[in-house]
């Protein structure tokens, strides 16, 4: 926290100069324009949201398109306001499926799947900017990058379907396992857990709608950064702006920890949008109205549904029997407590 600190007021003092010439801009901003970027923000959030409860389906678990809407914003809020927020995201995310009734094998096929899509359709837009660009000498190893990480999906859901190879190591390590605990159990636990690794067999449209919905989730962010440019007054080309957001989107890749890429991403969008003409003052207008947006808004809302969601739980908590009959009972008082309500009418 100290170091995040420290890098903020530095941050601050840096740009402070071009933040009070980007202030003009910001005041003459055309509200359209932010009304597009808002609604580019919200149709990323909801692709990702589809994305998420796509990969869900997958294991027979139907949920609710407005829960995972909610837990995306929850969970974007805190990977983009926490330090290390990436990992807290991840945890939260993982709870909200299992509240859903999730499997910890589908909870992490979720995880892998949403990423693999995710990751394929961010090169495909760096080459469609180079492309643009005039630059396509590097799309031959962004190519195999992803055909790498396609390779190495494909090998490890093969492996899982195969539960006859897997079995012997798995039964080799719950021996092990049991001597040090000195224990039995374990065997039939392991044969449920590749019985559910086995039974997830995602259909080949699974990738296809996968796929679209990251690349959705992407463009919509994109618009959203084009969106604000022109809002500030400036109308760079498609091209330079698409440079400019992958650049951005790598920057914040290689610094996972940052929250919301908070310096780096910042840097690589205005310098990158000044490169490719925008004036300075215009770029750090357009980044910081980007900003209010993503993580400020998306940030508002997941707090938001944090805070609806704890309340609710501790309405839960303080709820009590509505009868004449008085509960003596400590164990049945604490499961009313934690929100765990029986019948006790009669």
């Amino acid at each position: 926290m100290g170091a995040v600190v420290m890098s903020l007021c530095v941050e601050l003092v840096l740009v402070a100069p071009y933040a009070r010439r980007a202030a003009d801009q910001l005041s003459h901003a055309q509200p359209a324009w932010f009304l597009l970027a808002v609604a580019a923000e919200m149709v990323s959030m909801a692709a990702f949201a589809r994305l998420q409860r796509l990969a869900l389906s997958t294991g027979g678990l139907r949920v609710r398109l407005s829960a995972v809407v909610s837990a995306v914003f929850a969970g974007s809020a805190l990977s983009a306001t926490l330090p290390g927020g990436s990992l807290v995201s991840i945890t939260y995310r993982t709870r909200r499926m299992r509240t859903w009734g999730a499997s910890m094998p589908l909870i992490g096929f979720t995880h892998a799947v949403t990423g693999l899509p995710g990751a394929a359709a961010l090169v495909m837009l760096a080459g469609i900017g180079r492309t643009l660009a005039g630059d396509s000498a590097q799309l031959v190893g962004a190519a195999l990058e992803v055909s790498a990480a396609c390779a190495v999906t494909v090998a490890a859901l093969a492996l899982v379907q195969r539960t006859s190879v897997l079995r012997r190591p798995v039964s080799a390590l719950l021996r092990v396992w049991r001597r040090l605990r000195r224990g039995k159990g374990g065997q039939t636990s392991a044969d449920g857990l590749l019985g559910e690794l086995a039974a997830m067999r995602p259909p080949a449209h699974f990738w296809a709608l996968g796929f679209g919905a990251a690349l959705i989730n992407w463009v919509g962010d994109l618009v959203c950064v084009l969106a604000v440019c022109h809002a500030v007054g400036s109308a760079p080309a498609s091209d330079k702006v698409l440079f400019a957001y992958v650049a951005a989107m790598t920057a914040v890749s290689a610094l996972p920890l940052l929250p919301a890429g908070l310096g780096p991403l910042d840097a690589a969008l205005v310098l990158t949008l000044h490169h490719g003409g925008m004036p300075m003052s215009a770029a750090t207008a357009a980044d910081l109205l980007y900003r209010t947006l993503n993580p400020g808004l998306i940030g508002v809302a997941g707090w938001s549904v944090l805070l609806v969601q704890r309340r609710s739980r501790s309405g839960r908590g303080r709820i009590r029997p509505q009868s004449p009959y008085r509960v003596a009972d400590p164990i049945h008082e604490r499961g009313v407590e934690h929100g765990h309500l029986e019948d006790v009418a009669g």
